[in-house]
């Protein structure tokens, strides 16, 4: 008769507490990271660029990779800084058994993925030069994590992460062996100050107010609007499409073409090839998203924007809603136009065939966002979008090369005119689902 050997007892009791402990730590995690407004913003930008990451690779355009890698590390690192500032905005957070413990933890955990995949791609292509803007993102990414613990208004400079990433490159080319392993040093010290300082941190009354701030206008401080003009009427040109994102809506529709074309201007200025119009396409897909995540995160303020007067009952708010999505799916597709136009008297590449097809893919790709978005009722189905957003970049990626050789245009733009038809009949289907059984 065998006996049992009470060491594999041992081993497998403390494995079984280690499983345990360690799904204790990811406890909420995707509540707190992908259905929290300020968190998700970030994240879902992380996301998109992990996924273009497949068509790069697929169609060996490698330049644009460190760019990438670089805009998912700070936009981690971004949301890792949400997450710090809403520890310390809410002062229920120390009366939960293990919370704040979990929170460092996943912190620790999105940080450390993040450079890990970055890594590994790194080493799949073979691209020295992208793992060293990975090391510059990844340092730029803990500086900012731990300013906002300095101070908390640091915070609502977040965007500035995503234009330093223009300059790493040029960065990079400076950057010896030895200066190269300094940075790795100073990033790990710098993790080091950011648990440290997490560990003694308290309630903030700066924290709460940012935290407020953020879950209204998704992470971004704007002045007083009422001080800008075309502010102003832009909100209003787009009321109610912009009510659950807030001012965020209005800054990034004023924003994107103007770092489109300072992107250009110095990618043209320096000699380097950044694909500026081919991410404005992008970017313009993520906000026509955005408009749906937050409508759908913001569930409560639907029977807020219903009590607003202006609106013939419900059916009169949903029609609306889907005008002032029509006015901006135009808005982003004449800002394409203009921004390629203006790219094309600096750039020769951009032919008017390449101006065209550009402009047409904002049109479809945005209109199926859109479209597709109204359909959606949960989280998990708006996250399907994604796919779109991927067969989109697919589809630009490959177009411009034949664009630029200037072979069979004809037939992909008889594609463009097929999927802007078909994007139509998508809004106009979507137009018909959203609210769908909602204030009844």
């Amino acid at each position: 008769m065998s006996r049992t050997n009470p060491e594999l007892i041992q081993a497998s009791s403390d494995n079984g507490l280690w499983l345990k402990s360690l799904k204790r730590r990811f406890a909420g995690v995707i509540r707190f990271w992908f259905y929290d407004l300020g968190s998700a913003s970030f994240m879902g930008v992380a996301l998109l660029g992990l996924l273009t990451l497949v068509p790069i690779i697929g169609f060996d355009k490698l330049e644009i990779l460190p760019l990438m890698l670089g805009m998912v590390q700070v936009s981690v690192s971004a949301a890792v800084a949400w997450q710090l500032n809403r520890l310390a905005a809410t002062e229920w957070s120390i009366l939960i058994p293990e919370y704040r413990h979990n929170i460092f933890f996943q912190c620790g955990f999105m940080l450390l993925s993040s450079f890990t995949i970055g890594t590994l791609v790194c080493l799949l292509v073979g691209f020295e030069v992208a793992f060293t803007q990975l090391l510059l993102a990844t340092g730029l990414g803990l500086i900012f994590v731990y300013l906002c613990q300095i101070k908390m208004a640091v915070y609502y400079l977040s965007i500035l992460l995503y234009l330093f990433l223009i300059f790493i490159d040029s960065i990079a080319e400076y950057l010896s062996p030895v200066m190269m392993a300094a940075l790795v040093l100073t990033n790990l010290i710098l993790v080091w100050a950011i648990w440290k300082r997490a560990l003694v941190s308290g309630w903030h009354p700066d924290a709460r107010t940012i935290y407020l701030n953020a879950l209204e206008m998704g992470g971004i401080w704007l002045p007083n609007a009422k001080s800008y003009p075309l502010f102003s009427k832009l909100e209003k040109h787009l009321h109610p499409v912009n009510f659950f994102m807030g001012p965020l809506l209005a800054l990034i529709i004023i924003a994107m073409p103007i770092i489109t074309l300072i992107v250009a201007a110095f990618a043209q200025l320096v000699g380097v090839q950044i694909p500026a119009l081919f991410m404005l396409v992008q970017f313009s897909c993520v906000a026509c998203t955005m408009v749906h995540w937050s409508r759908i995160q913001r569930w409560r303020a639907v029977e807020t924007l219903f009590m607003l007067p202006g609106f013939s009952g419900k059916q009169g708010m949903i029609d609306a809603f889907n005008r002032s999505q029509i006015n901006l799916l135009i808005l982003f597709t004449l800002i394409m136009a203009a921004t390629a136009a203006l790219v094309a008297l600096f750039n020769p590449a951009i032919t008017f065939a390449i101006w065209s097809h550009l402009v047409l893919s904002t049109f479809f790709g945005c209109g199926f966002l859109l479209g597709v978005g109204s359909a959606c009722r949960t989280a998990l189905q708006l996250s399907t979008t994604m796919l779109i957003i991927i067969a989109h970049s697919a589809w630009i990626s490959g177009s411009l090369r034949v664009f630029a050789e200037e072979t069979d245009v004809w037939l992909w733009f008889a594609g463009d005119l097929a999927l802007v038809g078909i994007s139509i009949l998508t809004i106009w289907w979507g137009s018909k689902k959203l609210w769908k059984g909602d204030l009844v």
